[in-house]
């Protein structure tokens, strides 16, 4: 029962971030991500380019040294193999890497909106969410891999004959809750819980969690589905997430936790009349 009811609190809140965003403004931060999207395409393409260059020279012989060339020509191709698939199949972890601070100015702007509260500025408190925040994508990422592919696609599906789209299934929903917990823990970080803590949380709130990393894997995982004969459109669509679900997942993770802790008793901020309360959004 908690959990679904904290599944639709997770929902409810994307569908008030919509609106929010634009009343308060936030939607100019939406540059960022396009932004983003443009170098982290450019030089993905820069570097799978320069991986099919050496494919070439590998195939060709021409290279020097011998088979210590080759070795060398071999491993300079998986190197950069496998920065293209960072850049170009892995986007949402580098989404989560490379916009950690702006989604913690994010979350605090969301916060003062809705509370009042007022977080002075402290280039070391930022640095220390940020690392946070790039420690936790971090460890989400290894986290599902091994869960998602080592431990159930490769070992449990095989062993069990598991139907291929079950696998999918399951490996998509192991990565929702990591998602949602990775965007939690910036409301949970500002109230100085400690990651154990933050764990003990999301656990209480498992349907927070996977509402939130739902609707942000959803904007990755849909659009992807849609095939054309242009590849630039196909590299569009395959990250669409990036430019619209890293703003709206903080914005409604920070609405959410706003509704099931009251940020306004939030000791560590510095207290102003409310603009927004509970129960106006």
């Amino acid at each position: 029962m908690k959990f679904t009811k904290n599944l639709s609190l997770g929902f409810k809140s994307y569908l008030e971030s919509v609106p929010f965003i634009f009343t308060n403004g936030i939607w100019k931060y939406l540059i960022v991500p396009l932004v983003l999207f443009g170098i982290i395409f450019y030089v993905g393409n820069r570097f799978g380019a320069t991986a099919d260059s050496l494919e070439q020279v590998r195939e060709t012989g021409n290279y020097s040294w011998g088979w210590l060339g080759l070795s060398w020509v071999f491993l300079k191709t998986q190197f950069f193999k496998l920065l293209e698939f960072l850049f170009l199949d892995a986007t949402k972890y580098l989404v989560m890497i490379f916009l950690s601070p702006l989604l913690a100015i994010i979350s605090e702007k969301t916060e003062e909106i809705l509370t009042g509260n007022k977080y002075k500025f402290n280039l070391k408190r930022l640095i220390v969410d940020v690392k946070r925040g790039i420690g936790i994508a971090i460890r989400m990422l290894i986290a599902e891999v091994l869960l998602a592919f080592v431990l159930w696609e490769w070992i449990v599906a095989p062993l069990f004959g598991v139907n291929e789209i079950i696998v999918d299934v399951v490996t998509l929903c192991i990565g929702f809750y990591f998602y949602g917990f990775a965007y939690v823990d910036y409301i949970n970080e500002r109230l100085r819980l400690t990651i154990k803590e933050s764990w003990k949380f999301m656990k209480r709130h498992a349907g927070l969690a996977f509402a939130i990393g739902s609707v942000y894997s959803l904007f990755y995982k849909i659009p992807s589905l849609i095939n054309t004969d242009n590849t630039w459109l196909n590299t569009l669509l395959d990250n669409f997430g990036v430019l619209f679900a890293p703003v709206l997942a903080i914005v409604a993770a920070t609405i959410a936790m706003h509704k099931l802790v009251d940020l306004n008793n939030s000791k560590f901020a510095e207290k102003k009349e409310n603009s927004v309360t509970t129960t106006e959004i």
